[in-house]
């Protein structure tokens, strides 16, 4: 019985050992035996919670930006063409003469190219001022002032 004993006194003092580190000292630092726990939840962030964020804003952010006459789809699948809008609802023809309201947030994606504010300014600058294809280089080359002064001095 003393046997017995012994045994399961030395098991319970080889298991707080275990506990404690294995050498009878004090706890491990608490942030180590966290720092686990972080790592996960900073994959988490990265991989999980901001490209959702992200998505988020292209997609309420493509809500803003639609007009009359924007070609979208629907969540539903429907495509179809806005003819009106209001700040919650828009009207869509689905169909010729078939016109539909929905809630701004059945959009899916819009199917209308974004108009590029560049290539408008490029147009609007080659119709006043004419195309560079127009003009001829190459005979401004020709036409330099020979009044220039050379090397030696003379003109």
């Amino acid at each position: 019985m003393a046997i017995t004993t012994t045994i399961i006194a030395s098991a319970s003092d080889a298991i707080l050992l275990a506990e404690n580190g294995g050498d009878g000292a004090a706890a491990a630092n608490p942030i180590a035996s966290l720092l686990p726990f972080l790592l996960i939840g900073l994959v988490f962030y990265f991989l999980i919670i901001r490209p959702q964020r992200k998505r988020q804003q292209e997609q309420q952010s493509m809500l803003k930006k639609l007009g009359i006459g924007d070609r979208i789809v629907t969540i539903g699948g429907f495509h179809g063409e806005i003819v009106g809008l209001t700040d919650d609802t828009m009207s869509v023809e689905i169909a010729p003469g078939t016109v539909v309201t929905m809630a701004r947030n059945a959009v899916s994606k819009s199917l209308t190219e974004p108009s590029d504010d560049l290539d408008d300014l490029d147009d609007d600058f080659d119709d006043d001022f004419g195309d560079e294809d127009d003009f001829d280089f190459d005979d401004d080359v020709d036409t330099v002032d020979d009044d220039r002064p050379t090397d030696d001095g003379t003109r």
